[in-house]
């Protein structure tokens, strides 16, 4: 991480002070790995094996303070994802990397009330319930997210309100709320329809020597779709989701993690049976100096409230090992395998495998197909 010496040239982009404390931080990641997915009923929604080099999350960081005195700051991050750098910057669904699409906040820090921000922040449930199950986090075997088999309630709230606690005898809580500011749906007939998809939850983390827990609720409003005979005519679908896990795991003197991590969601549905769903997962991490070796393994449950629940499974398991070369440089190798039911298709958070729409905004894995992954590469930290 670089400081004080970035923020002559930081201030000309920033507009800030030259004196204001400045850093950039970020890392590049890449990877070469053999990928395929298979299993599905029909030939074609299977993905033959191919050899990629991949992105594996890299991204860009500016973050800074200013002391206003009487223990409260001034506090802002921007952070953008170098989303696919070695693709020049285009993913498998043709977007491209730009500016501030991670977490990017301005807001105010004080010693005894916490810290206030306002932006595209992680939810509280995301960051306060991450415990270090992630084994393999920011690689193709990464396991957590909405897409993925656990931590489903994971969200980053665009046009958000967050709040941190200070630190309280090892017990840190915190309150987000992401405001739905495109409630306008539409004006057919019957007169103007509006939606109310805000988010916010609530989460607190307790850490005492290799001890760490975390907990958390997550709640969005509703969702609207538009009718099959009237397409301007739109009726809600969900009156609302909800999220609620506990997480834990400790690190022993040997260097031994052991962590589990349980989740639960439920949604409420307008028309049709409400659905209920949960996860689990089983995490170890065991580090022999500068190197570890790491394995994890989540299963996706059955959704009560459809028929043929069962058909909804899916589990992941994940093993890898790390290397640190030097106190910003790391190599790693990793292998994981997603088994999906015949309707699910739940897919890697990173590096996201596609059996249809490809290079499209709809690309999509087609249900009962399983992705898998084995491959290593190199990340250095700055």
């Amino acid at each position: 991480m670089y400081k004080h010496t970035l923020a002559a040239a930081l201030a000309a982009i920033f507009t800030l002070p030259a004196h204001a404390d400045v850093n950039i931080y970020g890392f590049i990641s890449a990877g070469v790995e053999s990928a395929k997915a298979d299993g599905a009923a029909k030939p074609a929604d299977n993905y033959k094996r191919t050899t990629r080099v991949t992105d594996e999350n890299s991204r860009i960081g500016f973050k800074g303070s200013e002391d206003l005195g009487g223990g409260l700051k001034a506090v802002w991050q921007l952070e953008q994802s170098l989303r696919n750098f070695e693709n020049g910057g285009v993913n498998d669904k043709g977007e491209s990397a730009t500016f501030a699409t991670r977490n990017s906040f301005v807001g105010l820090s004080d010693a005894a009330a916490g810290t206030f921000v306002l932006g595209n922040y992680d939810s509280a449930y995301k960051r306060l319930t991450d415990v270090g199950l992630n084994v393999m986090s920011n690689t193709t075997a990464d396991t957590h997210g909405d897409k993925s088999t656990y931590s489903r309630g994971d969200a980053r709230l665009k046009n958000s309100f967050s709040w941190t606690s200070p630190n309280w005898a090892g017990f840190t809580a915190g309150f987000s709320y992401g405001f739905d500011e495109d409630r306008y749906v539409s004006t057919p007939a019957t007169g103007e329809q509006r939606q109310n998809n805000d988010r916010w939850s609530l989460a607190g983390q307790y850490s005492n020597g290799g001890l760490k827990v975390g907990a958390g609720y997550d709640r969005a409003g509703d969702k609207f779709k538009a009718s099959s005979t009237t397409p301007t005519t739109y009726t809600p679908s969900i009156d609302k989701t909800q999220y609620y896990k506990l997480a834990a795991a400790y690190t022993f003197a040997t260097g031994t993690t052991i962590g589990a991590g349980y989740e639960w969601a439920r949604v409420d549905n307008v028309t049709t049976a409400d659905t209920k769903q949960n996860d689990w997962h089983l995490a170890v991490v065991q580090k022999f100096g500068a190197a570890s070796v790491r394995a994890s393994y989540g299963k996706l449950g059955k959704l009560d409230g459809v028929v043929n629940a069962d058909d909804y499974k899916a589990s992941q398991w994940v093993l890898g090992a790390t290397y640190d070369l030097s106190k910003q440089t790391q190599v790693f190798a990793y292998a994981t395998k997603i088994k999906n039911s015949s309707a699910q298709n739940a897919n890697f958070s990173v590096n996201p495998i596609y059996t249809s729409g490809q290079g499209t905004s709809g690309a999509k894995l087609a249900a009962g197909v399983d992705p898998q992954a084995f491959g290593a590469g190199l990340r250095v930290n700055f």
